[in-house]
């Protein structure tokens, strides 16, 4: 059995005939530098840097001096008693007003609708557009007012009552506000 081993590692090829790894290169269909000389695909590395880089290259040419560090700031304690970060500056900026922002969004609506009014000269158009207004202004005022004032009627306590009449006025503002959008974009001629 041993002798019969042998002869057939005998008739293997020999490690020695074998090429060394280090010379095997890996040659892959899709390699675009394949069939190149190190010269050429140094060139052609160095032309698509160029290509990619063209489009900033007067960005490029503002000088701009070295920092140690990658901040945008050049000393951190400049920045940590900068403006921004004082107390007073944290005392002017407001919370974002929700309402307000709404508010604002809802009488952008109101314009647009009524600009469209302006434009459309189908009578069935100008309905459907009359109509919209009318549901965003009922939407987002005239249901909630209803429901302010049939809540004032019922209520006793004289500070909920003035309460009640602050929110009645305001909605009753945004209504004309609406109104006042609607007349001066509606017509346009």
């Amino acid at each position: 059995m041993k002798q019969a081993i042998s002869e057939t590692v005998d008739k293997w090829i020999k490690q020695e005939q074998l090429r060394t790894r280090g010379l095997l290169r890996v040659i892959r269909a899709n390699d675009p530098w394949q069939g190149m000389s190190e010269e050429e695909i140094e060139d052609a590395k160095e032309f698509i840097r160029w290509y990619v880089n063209k489009d900033f290259a007067v960005l490029l040419l503002i000088p701009a001096h070295v920092r140690e560090t990658d901040a945008w700031f050049d000393d951190y304690e400049e920045f940590r008693v900068s403006a921004f970060n004082t107390h007073d500056f944290q005392a002017l900026q407001q919370p974002f007003n929700k309402y307000g922002y709404r508010i604002k969004k809802v009488l952008e609506k109101v314009k647009d609708l009524a600009i469209l009014y302006s434009c459309i000269s189908s009578e069935m158009g100008r309905e459907d557009t009359q109509a919209r207004y009318d549901n965003l202004v009922n939407s987002e005022c005239r249901n909630r007012l209803l429901y302010l004032v049939e809540q004032h009627r019922e209520e006793v306590d004289e500070d909920e009552r003035w309460a009640l009449r602050r929110k009645i006025a305001q909605l009753n503002e945004r209504i004309l506000e609406c109104k006042i959008i609607w007349e001066k974009y509606s017509n346009w001629e």
